[in-house]
């Protein structure tokens, strides 16, 4: 059993004048890493790995810290990517909502969801080479991309949706990612 503990990141400090992948952990956000490690003491965790994105990196090392494990940065865990920033929620979730559904498309200038999904499951076989159980702290779009995967584009945007931040859920690689994952505080 390969188990994998997928870890939503916690609330960044959002800075619309800033690239998200720059954007740092809230104050609320450093709270709920370490509420979140308290949980995950009898997780077992092995390491933590990360993307390098600052809100994920801030909660991985927060999590180490309190859980006395190693904390590894690994490309291919990065959120899937707007090309600018879209203020307006309806706007943003619709745009979200037609990448995860139709994941051979790109809108916006986006990464398609399916080039995601696979840059993600390569990164988790690399750390699943490495031991588990582990932790991994990524993004939202990311997950229910690679989540989509295992069941439909349809059901993506419903799981991305059903995500709280931060979130996490347990998941066995070698049974696959199942489509009934669910994600909790």
């Amino acid at each position: 059993m390969r188990e994998i503990y997928l870890i939503r990141h916690a609330t960044p400090s959002v800075q619309p004048n800033v690239p998200s992948q720059e954007w740092a952990l809230s104050s609320r956000g450093a709270d709920e890493a370490r509420n979140l490690a308290a949980r995950a003491r009898d997780w077992g965790l092995q390491a933590i790995y990360t993307s390098s994105e600052p809100k994920a990196r801030s909660t991985a090392l927060l999590l180490g810290d309190e859980l006395l494990v190693p904390v590894h940065v690994v490309d291919g865990l990065e959120e899937l990517r707007f090309d600018h920033w879209i203020a307006n929620s309806d706007e943003f979730a619709d745009s979200v909502h037609s990448i995860l559904e139709q994941p051979s498309l790109s809108f916006r200038g986006a990464e398609t969801a399916d080039a995601a999904a696979a840059r993600f499951e390569r990164a988790l076989e690399l750390i699943a080479a490495a031991g588990t159980p582990a932790g991994v702290v990524t993004h939202g779009r990311v997950l229910a991309a690679w989540l989509a995967r295992a069941s439909s584009p349809e059901e993506a945007f419903a799981i991305w949706r059903a995500m709280p931040m931060p979130g996490w859920a347990r998941i066995d690689l070698d049974a696959g990612a199942a489509a009934e994952v669910s994600f909790q505080l």
